[in-house]
This record gives structure tokens, C-alpha cells and sequence, in this order.
């Protein structure tokens, strides 16, 4: 980052701006690139933006090479879970849409941070691991890149095919239960709740256990129970007895949102270098939902990115489907120093 300070130095000194006047030349910059051009290189950094927008601003006539090199600065957005009704994707479902349209079967596909850690593991019937490897991670490491993950080391290994579920009864019981309690509870006006998922099924030796997370707003809470054991008695199913839990359904569902939320803020930077992001918590006390992301920075980044970052969050609550999410919500945004301080606070 030492470096990468200095660079913004030298523009600064060159272009004689302020940091938020950088931060608004870069972004228009940015917001006007318009090509489908894909990356001919694997890694462009902060350093590169700060020679292109020295050269635009300075020389009325650029090289084709620094014009196609700013064209390649990918501008970073972060882009909410649900948009216009639809679920936007992660990384792993992408990842995984891209090996599955390659013939390939997954066994399992996750990613980790500290370092962080691509791992794909194939189910191969028609071609070797050695094969695969080398179908496969050219393409996806290409895709990384495109997309501007510089981070990731790429793992594929062979994994065994699942064996055949053999929980076939449980499965059936388990849907039988969670289909009762959805309809008692709608029965007493209560369809919203019964929207989430309110009953579980424990295992023992000889029966099963069903459990049941009771809304603690919910004052027919006796008469829903009763009505649940005699249904299921009456269907005979395999069940021997019911444990029933209170919760605040208000305070769940705004820890629900909030992991999307938070989700969606940390996908946008893990695995970037720019970002250094390391970790993710979030939690939601007393109505106020805090959100912190950890880095691998000693110190401060440059005030340039620290503003860009600030911006971009900014731009993402603003949004509709944001808004619609958090509803009335108050928040707290931190990035944290390796330390544990904060160097960057959003809240509202």
C-alpha cells in the first residue's frame, strides 16, 4: 500500500486535485467506459488507473495502448441478492453454472477465505482429473479475472458420488410435519408466519421429535400446539412427542435481511487485493444491525479508496431494492484494520 500511496502522491502533485476531486474524476472516468473487450492481462492495479487518468487529463492525444488499458479498469458495484424479484447469483453459483455447462458434475464447491480458497470437487466419469484440470481452470481462472478476483487459488479434486439417501421415511415425515404446522398455523390467522420455516424433526432411536419455533407474539401459542400433536396423531405418523421454542419473529426475519445485506457488500470485494477483505460478522442488537469486514490492512488504504469504498456503499443503500430490504432499519458499516480498529464508518 506504501507504493500505491506514493502513485496517488505523484498524481496529485501532477494533476493538483483533491482527493475527492480524484475520487469524481476516476468514477466518471469509470462510468463511461463502454466495451465488451475482454482482459488480455490477469491483473491491473490501482497504480495503472492512476497513469491513465494522468494521461487523459494531461494530453489531449493518448496511445491506443493507455486508451485500451483504461478501458480494462473494471469500476467495482455492489449489487443487491434480490433485484427486480429475481435472486442475483453469487460467485459460487456462477462458478458452478460455468463447470456444469462444461460437462461436468459437481460433488461440492466452496470458497473460503484467509487464504483465499477456490475448491471444486468433480464427480468424473468420462475423463481423468489431469483432464479436467486442465479443461476447466483455464476458464475459470479467466473468469476470475474478468471479473476482477485476483486473489483465489484455484483447487479441483476428484470427489466420490453421494450414496443413495436412505433417510427416505424421515424425509416423508418431516414434510407431512412441516405441512401441518403450516396450515394449523394459517388456520388461526397466523399465514405469514407459517411462511417461514417454524417446525424440525429430531431423530431418536425408535420415533422422531418434532420441533417447533413459536413466535412469541403469538398468544394461541397452547391451542396451535395441541391441534399440531393431534393432526400428526391422527395421521399416524412416526412422531413420539413435540419441544416448542419462543422467538422474536420481528427481530429473526431483520437478522435474515442482514445477512443478505451484509453479504452482498462483502461479495463485491472478497477476493480483490484492492480490498484485502479477510472476514465477515454481522449481528442485529436492539434493532440496530452493525456490519463489520475485516482486512489485512496495517494501516489506512489511500483516502482515494477509502472514498471509493464509501461511495460505492452509499450508492448501494440508496438503491430500491436496498431500501425495500432494510425497511426502516437503522445500521452501522465498519472495515477494520487487522488491528481490529475501523478506518472506514457508514452508518445512518
Amino acid at each position: 500500500m506504501k507504493f500505491l500511496d506514493e502513485q496517488f502522491q505523484e498524481l496529485e502533485e501532477e494533476l493538483k486535485l483533491t482527493d475527492k476531486s480524484k475520487v469524481q474524476l476516476k468514477r466518471k472516468i469509470l462510468q463511461n467506459i463502454n466495451t465488451n473487450e475482454k482482459r488480455s492481462r490477469k491483473y491491473y492495479s490501482w497504480v495503472a488507473a492512476a497513469v491513465c487518468l494522468i494521461v487523459i487529463v494531461t494530453s489531449p492525444i493518448y496511445s491506443p495502448t493507455m486508451a485500451s488499458l483504461a478501458e480494462k479498469i473494471l469500476p467495482i458495484s455492489i449489487t443487491p441478492s434480490y433485484s427486480d424479484g429475481q435472486y442475483n447469483p453469487s460467485l459460487v453459483s456462477q462458478l458452478s453454472d460455468l463447470v456444469e455447462k462444461e460437462g461436468y458434475s459437481i460433488n461440492f464447491l466452496g470458497i473460503t477465505p484467509s487464504p483465499y480458497t477456490i475448491e471444486i470437487s468433480l464427480i468424473l466419469k468420462d475423463s481423468t482429473l489431469k483432464q479436467a484440470i486442465n479443461d476447466l481452470e483455464p476458464k475459470i481462472e479467466s473468469y476470475l479475472y474478468e471479473n476482477g478476483y485476483d486473489q483465489y487459488e484455484l483447487k479441483i479434486t476428484e470427489g466420490k458420488e453421494a450414496a443413495p439417501n436412505d433417510n427416505t421415511e424421515t424425509d416423508e415425515t418431516y414434510d407431512k410435519v412441516r405441512e401441518i404446522v403450516k396450515e394449523v398455523f394459517a388456520s388461526y390467522g397466523y399465514a405469514k408466519e407459517a411462511d417461514y420455516e417454524l417446525a424440525g424433526l429430531k431423530e431418536t432411536w425408535f420415533s422422531n421429535i418434532v420441533t417447533i419455533d413459536m413466535p412469541d407474539h403469538i398468544q394461541e401459542a397452547d391451542e396451535i400446539i395441541a391441534d399440531i400433536e393431534k393432526e400428526i396423531e391422527s395421521q399416524k405418523l412416526n412422531v413420539k412427542g413435540t419441544e416448542v421454542t419462543t422467538f422474536n419473529l420481528k427481530h429473526r426475519l431483520q437478522d435474515y435481511r442482514w445477512g443478505y445485506v451484509a453479504s452482498d457488500i462483502y461479495e463485491a470485494m472478497a477476493g480483490k487485493s484492492t480490498y484485502q477483505l479477510t472476514g465477515l460478522s454481522y449481528s442485529v442488537k436492539k434493532g440496530h444491525a452493525y456490519v463489520s469486514l475485516k482486512t489485512n490492512f496495517d494501516q489506512p488504504p489511500s483516502q482515494i479508496l477509502i472514498e471509493e469504498i464509501e461511495l460505492v456503499i452509499n450508492e448501494y443503500f440508496a438503491l430500491p431494492e436496498t431500501i425495500e430490504t432494510i425497511e426502516d432499519d437503522k445500521y452501522t458499516i465498519k472495515f477494520l484494520l487487522k488491528n481490529g480498529e475501523s478506518f472506514i464508518k457508514i452508518t445512518n
